[in-house]
């Protein structure tokens, strides 16, 4: 078994599990053993047989086609960003690796300097910091440092992480932009992913969602070692020719970047 064929199976399985026959149109009957749909009605919607799903589910076999994989994602309504998620995942022809410091081109600790004094911040592809500029100091100082990684330090600070949903937000936000930006042919990628799942709860919980995201803007939040959580409003590009790099600008603070509470 391939890890993306484990992976191919986990998004099935849990999928599958997650949707409930109104969200497709049937009748619910007194008789279903199972908590979501059927094999039989994914399979039937998405026009193929259903032994074929299920050795999919169960990470046998080839990889599906693109076919397939599109027929597979209507029939479990996959939004646009998980379904690219399991078109990479059906995907073999191009491999990439994982985005480290010393790869980055000069360009970016230009724009970095440029943006100053924005906070802004170059991650890869399991939220690594390769580089912050000086201002993410005054933003988030402790917490955007190169060498940390960004979805580790708030996962380890969940216990005095504020009130309310914010926090899980910004820590669903880290996971499923891990997911989108998977990396199955990386040896590091595949230890990491092992990794969180074996130190966080918290983690394994969010990942069995089987949601995808790519990182956009969103306000979210960041701890400062002085003041503790605060919010900051950012947006995140794609550093030019390097696909699995990350910029990302924390914009001016406004009200958004007051001290986060209850």
């Amino acid at each position: 078994m391939t890890i993306r064929q484990r992976l191919i199976a986990e998004l099935l399985r849990g999928r599958r599990a997650q949707l409930q026959p109104e969200d497709i149109g049937l009748l619910r009957d007194d008789v279903r053993r199972v908590p979501g749909l059927r094999r039989e009605e994914v399979a039937e919607r998405a026009g193929i047989n259903r032994d074929y799903l299920i050795r999919l589910e169960q990470a046998h076999g080839h990889l599906p086609s693109p076919q397939v994989v599109s027929a597979l994602s209507r029939a479990l309504l996959l939004d646009v960003d998980t379904t690219e998620y399991f078109q990479q995942l059906a995907q073999t022809s191009a491999t990439r690796a994982l985005s480290r410091r010393e790869g980055l081109p000069q360009g970016a600790f230009e724009i970095l300097r440029l943006l100053e004094p924005n906070p802004a911040y170059i991650t890869n592809a399991v939220h690594d910091i390769l580089v912050v500029n000086t201002a993410c100091g005054e933003a988030a100082g402790g917490f955007l440092e190169e060498g940390r990684n960004l979805l580790e330090e708030v996962l380890r600070r969940e216990a005095d992480a504020p009130f309310g949903n914010e926090w899980l937000q910004t820590a669903s936000r880290l996971v499923d932009a891990f997911r989108f930006h998977v990396l199955p042919d990386d040896a590091e990628y595949v230890r990491r992913l092992a990794q969180l799942h074996d130190r966080f709860e918290t983690f394994r919980r969010l990942w069995a969602r089987q949601t995808a995201r790519k990182l956009t803007d969103a306000t979210s939040l960041f701890h400062d070692g002085r003041t503790g959580w605060r919010r900051h409003t950012w947006q995140t590009l794609i550093v030019p020719d390097h696909p699995d790099s990350l910029l990302t600008i924390i914009h001016p603070p406004l009200t958004g970047s007051a001290p986060a509470r209850e």
